[in-house]
């Protein structure tokens, strides 16, 4: 500021603001100045450490870990919550509530939706209000679990379209099949190729990442110990888009992943915003891999994986 600098005026405005709570153009009104003014001296108060702000609530550190997210992987958006779960479904239901909100402001007419699957996407999607839009689609990202008991448990797709209004896609083939020949016989079916397209075509996905404690491949007894076992030594940490992914976030080389239906990550990035939603000390790894690789352009998770994540390896 150019004039001597009116500090009495400064404190009594930033009076008048703050601890009375009156609005800038009532200030201007009763001293008698411009509202301009008025803006320009609170803003020059806080300069010169006159003001000073302090938030005082817990959900500070969940906005600065979301910043922090943000900043360091170069992501659109980051959402964090309060993390005091007892179990992973509980956390799934806290995560999952947030992911609502967030995911809703990103969606609009005329929109391909392609969506994961898994715990966390259902709690998110059950808590979900009706949100109906105009000439949407929901896909889903990956083949089907062949288990009917278990569908209902991981399964959104249906649920999402049902409070969007919109056109409910599935891919015609299991997430797993039963050998590589199989699934090459599948996916060169018409109708595969159709819906497999259009949701690689998808505006935004949608999706979670599995630890390998926590896959719903394994839980669902989709690969069996064997298996498991095999394919933690060639070195899985998670379960990514249907894939076991390593440390790279590539997909691990046995035998299980050229059985999978689903998407690798050079062909995921393609879709132009691609949010997940996911926490839990099992899914660090996994999550700070796909992190680094950008596989991803928004994140909403919970405080205690942000923690874990920021403190890296």
């Amino acid at each position: 500021m150019t004039e001597e600098w009116p500090e009495q005026l400064a404190v009594r405005i930033a009076h008048c603001y703050y601890n009375l709570g009156m609005t800038q153009q009532q200030i201007a009104t009763e001293i008698g100045i411009g509202r301009a003014r008025v803006i320009k001296l609170l803003n020059e108060a806080r300069k010169r450490g006159l003001v000073s702000v302090q938030i005082n609530s817990p959900l500070l550190e969940n906005v600065e870990l979301a910043d922090a997210l943000t900043q360091r992987w170069g992501l659109l958006s980051a959402e964090v919550c309060l993390s005091h779960a007892r179990d992973e479904h509980q956390l799934a239901s806290q995560i999952g509530a947030v992911a609502g909100n967030a995911v809703l402001s990103l969606l609009k007419d005329d929109m391909t939706i392609g969506l994961g699957w898994g715990i966390t996407l259902k709690e998110m999607v059950s808590q979900l209000k009706s949100y109906p839009l105009n000439n949407v689609s929901v896909i889903s990202l990956l083949g089907s679990l062949t288990r009917r008991s278990t569908i209902a448990r991981f399964e959104a797709t249906t649920a999402l379209a049902a409070k969007l209004n919109a056109e409910c896609l599935y891919l015609p083939a299991p997430i797993i099949c039963d050998s590589e020949q199989t699934r090459e016989l599948l996916m060169t079916q018409a109708m595969f190729q159709d819906i497999h397209q259009r949701a690689l075509n998808a505006d935004i996905a949608i999706v979670s990442t599995g630890g390998l404690d926590s896959s719903t491949i394994r839980e669902v007894a989709m690969v069996d110990e064997n298996e498991y076992r095999s394919v933690v030594k060639q070195g899985a940490i998670g379960n990514f888009l249907g894939y076991f992914i390593d440390g790279n976030a590539t997909l691990v080389d046995h035998p299980v992943n050229s059985r999978v239906i689903g998407i690798s990550g050079g062909v995921f990035k393609k879709i132009p915003r691609r949010v997940m939603v996911s926490g839990g000390h099992s899914k660090v790894k996994a999550l700070a891999a796909i992190l680094e690789q950008g596989l991803v352009t928004d994140i909403v998770t919970d405080v205690a994986t942000a923690r874990e994540l920021l403190a890296g390896p």
